[in-house]
């Protein structure tokens, strides 16, 4: 089940929502954690490379009309807290003429082999040509790499 709460997002920038698998809050929280497993949920990625256990480095060409070109991205994982099933994920991206930082916070519950995630995420910076986009269209981008990402991840945590 996928959910973004939108009553709860103040601006185009703002992101929040629960999502539920068929896995254990333990197999979904160590899914979310592993840069090998975040590399393969990372929509139009071209090429990845795991720096160390907390940071992936990777190429994506997004199929956006306004970002055509391909973006440098720098996914790490920081605040790991395995007794509370939580962490934050801090993205950075970079490409011609444009950058990014998006932060990620979400924890993870669960009973009877099922698991919920509840996350919030922010663009935290635009710069560059993409700071004149329409927030309605980084919205709408956004939304559906969001999206294709937990949809990417759910046949590997249910596995």
């Amino acid at each position: 089940m996928t959910s973004t709460d939108m009553s709860t997002q103040t601006d185009a920038r703002s992101f929040a929502g629960e999502e539920s698998f068929a896995a254990s809050a333990d197999r979904t929280f160590a899914a979310l954690i592993d840069p090998d497993v975040l590399a393969q949920c990372i929509p139009d990625l071209v090429s990845s490379k795991r720096v160390d256990d907390h940071t992936l480095q990777c190429t994506v060409k997004p199929g956006f009309s306004f970002i055509r070109a391909k973006l440098k991205m720098t996914v790490v994982l920081n605040e790991i807290d395995p007794a509370q099933r939580s962490a934050v994920i801090d993205i950075t991206s970079k490409g011609i003429g444009t950058s990014m930082n998006v932060q990620c916070r979400l924890a993870v519950t669960g009973q009877e082999g099922r698991s919920r995630v509840v996350w919030k995420a922010n663009i935290a910076q635009l710069s560059g040509l993409i700071a004149a986009v329409s927030p309605a269209l980084i919205r709408g981008a956004a939304d559906k790499v969001i999206q294709d990402g937990w949809s990417s991840l759910r046949p590997i945590v249910e596995k």
